[in-house]
């Protein structure tokens, strides 16, 4: 069920006119396409808006419209905004933001993860919804503000990517009545698939072979898992589609239910996501960590060592597989 309702984010945002925006750490294409399409309606609303990401975008991004204005997070960007807006996540999950967000600034929250019980002046969490952009959708439909192409762009990569091009289990009615409207307004499916799967450079493409020579599964055939460690990104800047791109693979294998990558961010902190199809909650596991996320796709960050992290959260999942056990 809905926590909040667009009517009171709506009535929240009108109150405010210097607005931050933000998202989470590892951004994806529905927390920077909902980010960057809001940016825009509010800023057709005679608002002063600006967009910060906790990490860098990178060139990936650059074909979403309004990309070039966003800034990264660092200690010199000055932070004197009357509210925030925080897209696809709750506050703590901004990195370096999340202290200002918590500081007892105004913070409005819109999220579609089933995690999110949802906090701030105001917010709406609906995880029936197959990605926020379908609620910034909703809410510019609310103020019936114009759809011009650039938001269109911004949305329908937001849709596309959380939906795996509308290939995954959350894509309703609803979510295509909303593509083909964006489509109508002037985003290009083709364009955007593009660069959403087809336009990886060597490095990202050379990341996977590496990760796939770790694949291993599970003795039942149920569960699979990638490890990526800090000497094979090499320096690398981690994006949140990188995850989306690997652990495909070991989702692919017909007996597996569970998804893992287990990612080194240092020798003291594993990021780890999780993918799973049939009746398995990998948010329900992610949950045990500190994390969240949906029902099939969710993440968490252990602190401890890869080897550590992955023994832990292995266990966990053959809990959940074999609840017997």
């Amino acid at each position: 069920m809905p926590r909040g309702s667009i009517e009171q984010v709506a009535r929240a945002i009108e109150e405010y006119h210097r607005i931050l925006i933000t998202w989470h750490v590892d951004p994806d294409p529905d927390c920077v396409g909902s980010g960057l399409a809001l940016q825009m309606i509010l800023e057709a609303m005679g608002k002063e808006v600006t967009c910060i990401s906790p990490d860098p975008l990178g060139d990936w991004y650059s074909f979403l419209p309004g990309a070039h204005r966003c800034k990264v997070y660092s200690l010199k960007i000055p932070l004197d905004f009357s509210a925030a807006i925080v897209v696809d996540c709750e506050a703590s999950r901004c990195g370096g933001l999340s202290e200002y967000l918590m500081s007892g600034l105004p913070v409005i929250n819109i999220d579609h993860h089933g995690t999110n019980p949802g906090s701030g002046v105001a917010f709406y969490v609906d995880p029936a919804a197959a990605a926020t952009g379908e609620l910034i959708y909703a809410l510019r439909d609310h103020w019936q503000s114009p759809l011009s192409q650039d938001i269109a762009t911004n949305l329908y990569a937001a849709l596309a990517g959380d939906t795996g091009t509308f290939r995954f289990s959350n894509t309703t009615a609803s979510t295509l009545r909303i593509a083909s409207r964006l489509v109508e307004a002037g985003a290009q499916p083709a364009e955007i698939a593009v660069h959403l799967y087809e336009n990886r450079p060597y490095e990202a493409i050379d990341l996977m072979r590496q990760a796939l020579n770790t694949l291993e599964i599970s003795a039942d055939g149920r569960a699979a898992w990638l490890n990526l460690t800090m000497e094979m990104l090499d320096g690398q800047q981690w994006i949140g589609q990188h995850s989306e791109d690997i652990i495909q693979f070991p989702r692919m294998i017909e007996t597996v239910q569970v998804a893992m990558l287990f990612r080194e961010v240092d020798q003291g902190s594993t990021k780890v996501s999780f993918r799973s199809r049939k009746d398995i909650d990998v948010s329900a596991i992610a949950k045990q960590f500190g994390g969240g996320g949906h029902v099939r796709a969710a993440g968490c960050t252990i602190d401890a060592p890869l080897a550590e992290a992955r023994a832990q959260v292995l266990y966990a999942v053959t809990r959940e597989l074999n609840p017997s056990i």
